[in-house]
């Protein structure tokens, strides 16, 4: 086979813009997918987060109908605060005298927040 002087660089140029469009398409996909892999991952952390939003929110009902009690502790160490200053302060037994009553459950870095009025 006998190669014209213009023809040596084709197949650089070919396998370059090759790589470069898989690269391309690998670099959107993974900008897509990414985020919803990691939403996926902590469904887990955000439940824990949710159940501790409600404990806090059940720890205040008792306290605001059957007076002062200590409050609960999480063997998961997630968290419950007050969602309604900020930024958001532990939760206190006089806190929960004064409806509305938001509290907000956080674990691992994942906040859910529980309100209620009555």
């Amino acid at each position: 086979m006998n190669l014209n002087a213009n023809n040596k660089g084709q197949a650089v140029v070919i396998t370059i813009l090759i790589v470069g469009f898989l690269l391309s398409i690998t670099l959107t996909l993974s900008l897509l997918f990414i985020p919803k892999i990691r939403a996926s991952s902590e469904i887990k952390k955000s439940s824990a987060a949710l159940y501790a939003a409600e404990s806090g929110l059940e720890w205040c009902l008792y306290v605001y109908r059957h007076g002062v009690v200590s409050a609960p502790a999480m063997a998961n160490s997630a968290t419950f605060l007050n969602g309604k200053v900020s930024p958001p302060a532990p939760l206190t037994s006089a806190d929960c005298l004064a409806p509305p009553l938001k509290t907000l459950g956080t674990y691992q870095g994942i906040s859910r927040a529980f309100e209620i009025s009555f």
